[in-house]
């Protein structure tokens, strides 16, 4: 009796093996591999992300195209607020006035009718002094 308990465990435990989908593969661990593209990805995220906390009094506004990318085509004056028009390079007319934030990055301080002024927080080193950037029209 003790020999058909000890051949039926052997049978069972041996079909459970047999059964498994991964039953004698050797797992292989990849970890040097898997550390260093995770922490290339980190430091790619880290370049377009800003350090400084930019003021939460602002219009936030999220746009595809990059700020670079656009061009700026004319500064208006509607209802006594100065407005830059930017358009991309699908050709979509982008509005934007001052204190709005483009994508957590781009900040645009101030519109006349000659210029704008904005600051780009990516590009900014140290927080107290902003990069800041004039286009003229």
């Amino acid at each position: 009796m003790h020999n058909w308990f000890l051949f039926i465990t052997l049978f069972i435990s041996f079909s459970v093996k047999a059964n498994d989908p991964f039953f004698g593969e050797k797992q292989e661990t990849q970890a040097s591999g898997n550390i260093g593209e995770s922490s290339v990805e980190f430091t790619k995220n880290a370049e377009n992300t800003t350090a400084c906390k930019v003021p939460d009094n602002f219009s936030a506004k999220n746009i595809a195209t990059d700020f670079d990318k656009m061009t700026l085509i004319g500064l208006v004056k509607i209802n006594e607020v100065m407005r830059a028009l930017f358009i991309d390079e699908k050709q979509q007319l982008i509005e934007l006035k001052e204190n709005n934030l483009l994508n957590n990055e781009i900040e645009i301080k101030h519109i006349s009718l000659k210029s704008i002024t904005y600051i780009n927080w990516k590009l900014t080193k140290d927080c107290n002094i902003p990069y800041e950037i004039n286009i003229k029209l």
